[in-house]
């Protein structure tokens, strides 16, 4: 587990909110260069501000996670910037609302591919890269609780959750199997104010809400009054982080 983070190379996704905007700040203040991304450029272009206005080092980058190309470009930008990478964190998520007869199909690519498959994506190609380098690096997957315990509701997005934390143990375990010296970490938070009630805002165009009656229903609207009040009434940041 990396303590010592000063020149440490940390690539950050979703990190132009929350959880992920928390994380940014705290490693620049421990001396942490920073590749910052988020689908939102202007909000992660904001964080990567406030990290240079107080003499921190970070880098912002709009991209898209649940698009492969996209990962790719991560991982170029980062090479291009900083020739490594020492830290990556998988923080960009999604939720979801509804049961399974009531969440489209639409949601269903959407958050899977932003909370499971982006994990993979970015894996994929970071891995290979931190094996090389020789030194010790580390794997941060931000999870959720929803990936260790159930509910009667969202089990689409508990459900993603639950692969996520799969595919990190699992990983895990390959890695050392072949004796990587490379830890990977599960971050499983319970209900935290952040916007994530917001999470229909984020949507790229092909996942674009439109004209299908279940987003337009007055139960879509409880279950996003409800997803709100939970999380307004969560733990801090500064308690989790």
């Amino acid at each position: 587990m990396i303590k010592d983070y000063k020149n440490q190379v940390a690539v950050i996704t979703g990190a132009g909110n929350g959880i992920g905007r928390a994380l940014a700040l705290g490693m620049a203040d421990k001396g942490a260069k920073l590749l910052l991304v988020d689908i939102e450029g202007d909000d992660v272009e904001a964080v990567a501000k406030e990290i240079k206005e107080k003499g921190g080092e970070a880098v912002a980058l709009q991209a898209d996670v649940s698009l492969p190309e996209e990962c790719d470009k991560i991982f170029s930008t980062t090479m291009d910037t900083y020739g490594r990478c020492d830290i990556l964190v998988n923080n960009a998520g999604v939720s979801a609302l509804g049961e399974l007869n009531q969440f489209t199909e639409k949601d269903l690519h959407w958050v899977t591919s932003v909370n499971y498959f982006a994990h993979v994506y970015m894996m994929k190609r970071f891995i290979p890269q931190m094996i090389e380098q020789g030194n010790h690096c580390q794997i941060l997957n931000v999870c959720s609780i929803a990936g260790i315990i159930t509910s009667h509701s969202a089990p689409l997005y508990f459900s993603t959750k639950h692969a996520a934390v799969a595919l990190s143990e699992a990983t895990y375990k390959w890695l050392k199997n072949i004796k990587a010296d490379l830890d990977i970490a599960v971050f499983c938070p319970g209900f935290v104010q952040t916007k994530m009630y917001e999470t229909d805002k984020h949507r790229p165009e092909r996942f674009k809400i439109a004209d299908e009656p279940w987003y337009h229903s007055e139960t879509y609207k409880k279950y996003s009054a409800f997803n709100r009040q939970v999380l307004e009434s969560g733990k801090t940041l500064e308690e989790v982080i």
